[in-house]
Parts: C-alpha cells; sequence; structure tokens
C-alpha cells in the first residue's frame, strides 16, 4: 500500500479570472497574415506534484495567484513577437512601427507590449506563461512538483498546451 507521500495527484486550477484580453496578428509566413484582432483569452493550469501526509500537496492558491499576476501583466496590450524572422519593430520615441514585409503597421509605443516569443499564438502564449509559472526552481522543488501544464484558449474549443516535467531538481523538459 502507497503511503500518502507516495501518491502522486493533478492539481487542475481553472478559475475565471485567470484570463487576458489582449489584441494581436498571427503571422502564417513571410507574406501572409492574420487582420488586427483581439480575443478574451483564458489560462488554466495543471500541476501534478506529490500528495504530503497531511493530505494536501501544498497551498495551490500561490499558483492561482501567480497566474491571475501573469494574466494581469498581459491584458490590454497588443502583443507583438519579438523574435518572429517575418517582423521587425522600430521604435521611434512615442510610435512603434511593427514591419511586415512591405507592410509599416504603426501603433502608439505605450499600447504595445513585446514578448520574447516568435509568433503571437496560443501556442507561444503557453509557453511564455510556463517559463514565467516554472521559474522559481526553488518553489517548484519545495512543492514537490513534477510536472506543469499551462493551457491558453483564444475562445471555445481552441486551445493550445505546453508541459514541462520536471525530472529532477536540477533537469527539466519542455515539451
Amino acid at each position: 500500500m502507497m503511503t500518502m507521500q507516495q501518491q502522486r495527484v493533478t492539481i487542475h486550477l481553472a478559475k475565471e479570472n485567470m484570463k487576458f484580453s489582449a489584441g494581436h496578428f498571427t503571422i502564417f509566413g513571410a507574406g501572409d497574415r492574420e487582420r488586427l484582432h483581439g480575443h478574451n483569452f483564458v489560462v488554466e493550469a495543471v500541476l501534478t506534484a506529490d500528495v504530503m501526509d497531511n493530505g494536501m500537496c501544498f497551498d495551490y492558491g500561490i499558483y492561482k495567484s501567480r497566474i491571475v499576476s501573469l494574466c494581469r501583466e498581459l491584458t490590454e496590450w497588443f502583443i507583438l513577437p519579438m523574435f518572429s524572422p517575418y517582423l521587425r519593430i522600430e521604435e521611434n520615441g512615442e510610435h512603434l512601427v511593427a514591419v511586415f514585409g512591405e507592410e509599416r503597421i504603426p501603433f502608439l509605443r505605450k499600447d504595445v507590449l513585446l514578448l520574447p516569443i516568435v509568433n503571437a499564438t496560443i501556442e507561444e502564449f503557453a509557453g511564455y506563461l510556463l517559463g514565467r509559472l516554472s521559474d522559481d526552481p526553488d518553489a517548484i522543488a519545495a512543492h514537490r512538483i513534477a510536472a506543469i501544464e499551462v493551457r491558453v484558449s483564444s475562445g471555445p474549443g481552441q486551445s493550445a498546451a505546453k508541459s514541462l516535467t520536471l525530472a529532477s531538481r536540477k533537469r527539466s523538459v519542455l515539451r
């Protein structure tokens, strides 16, 4: 029989306030992109961890608060990728211009959030949020977290998830 410390469970966090509203456009290739638009993105997380003798894994309110905070950082921005091979960003004082092929798309700098991603997609948002959620290895180890998955949805029936399996405290694998 397994003891409580040997039991592994998954905690699914999906609260109404785990969301962000942002504008973006997806780049499909060198000459093809979506028009500017926005979504109310919904974020969920699944954390896999060992149950302790007290019958719980950890105070998962810590991770709910962290996800809500990350969502607040992303809300009400127009998000542009910093690392797209097809998009160049020019900054000029109060303005920013996204250069896509021959198109010059102007923005007020104060309305744009540049993220370290290659495209403004749910796949990339999931990876970005996963990286931010898992960037404290000491907390991950203290909470005995074995895996984390972050899912971002742009609407009903359309989502992407990225997961991180923590093989040990020092080594991890991103899928």
